[in-house]
């Protein structure tokens, strides 16, 4: 089959959406929130744009404002296409034991016209004074997690260097003292899986400082609230030849995630990011 040179156009489908919060809340009121700020590419691209409003459920989630926004156009160097993916929260509280002034997430990938595989940016992404109970929580940033883009369009989850620095993250949990039954349990690394299953889950957090609770990676274990994850990224390939019109790559992020189980229960999404595309070859952008 002849690969397309530079000045081929072999089209593309673009895909992604974001939204700044989904919520179910079971305690101490039942309720749930929907997908805010929801925000989704066309298929041929362009921009769109969606402002969160204040808003609060009660004392329970509130956000002062946000925003999202997706992006999907021809490269400016002119050889291939950009696909941009950014939610954003300000003025964040949960429980006035979560709070932060501003959280960004944002996805950049760049498909070329010759490659089924994208280059992919976090560039943008940040935590601005997070808070957990009161306390001044600094993130050690993980935004090149993925490196660069694998050599001879090489699949990311068969990449020596991605499945290496993914066992990293998962080491470092794992060899953390009174690591939680539960962290054990769930964070473990098997480099055939993630190959064979083309789906892998890691973060763009490295670690977490000055938390209450027990930290470890991207997760804080707090005792009376929860658990809180940070950062999590998905990344999903499949086969080049897939029918599916977007799916032989998804970066999917969540910035902050929460599992609550005491003085309120219920699951938090807030800032989560999903973009990928497929051109000529198949590939995701």
């Amino acid at each position: 089959m002849a690969i397309p040179n530079q000045s081929e156009d072999p089209g593309h489908i673009f895909h992604a959406n974001a939204y700044v919060l989904d919520a179910t809340i079971e305690q101490p009121v039942r309720e749930k929130t929907g997908r805010q700020a929801y925000v989704e590419l066309p298929s041929d691209g362009k921009y769109q744009f969606q402002s969160a409003q204040p808003f609060q459920l009660f004392g329970v989630l509130s956000y002062r404002s946000g925003y999202t926004q997706v992006a999907g156009h021809k490269s400016p160097k002119g050889h291939g296409y950009t696909t941009l993916t950014t939610a954003v929260v300000e003025g964040l509280n949960v429980l006035d034991v979560v709070t932060a002034d501003r959280v960004v997430g944002q996805i950049s990938t760049d498909h070329t016209f010759d490659s089924d595989v994208p280059h992919v940016t976090f560039l943008g992404t940040r935590f601005v004074n997070l808070r957990i109970g009161g306390h001044k929580v600094d993130v050690d940033h993980d935004l090149h997690i993925l490196g660069p883009k694998p050599a001879r369009d090489k699949s990311y989850l068969e990449d020596a260097g991605v499945l290496s620095r993914m066992s990293h993250q998962v080491a470092n949990i794992r060899k953390v003292k009174n690591l939680p039954e539960w962290a054990h349990e769930h964070f473990q690394r098997d480099k055939a899986i993630a190959k064979r299953e083309g789906r892998a889950t890691c973060s763009l957090v490295r670690g977490i400082h000055g938390a209450p609770g027990t930290s470890f990676g991207h997760v804080i274990d707090l005792p009376n609230f929860g658990k809180i994850f940070l950062g999590e990224l998905t990344v999903q390939c499949k086969p080049a030849q897939s029918n599916d019109d977007y799916d032989a790559y998804h970066f999917q992020l969540t910035m902050v995630r929460l599992e609550m189980g005491c003085i309120g229960t219920g699951t938090v999404k807030m800032a989560a990011l999903d973009s990928n595309g497929k051109g000529g070859k198949g590939g995701g952008g």
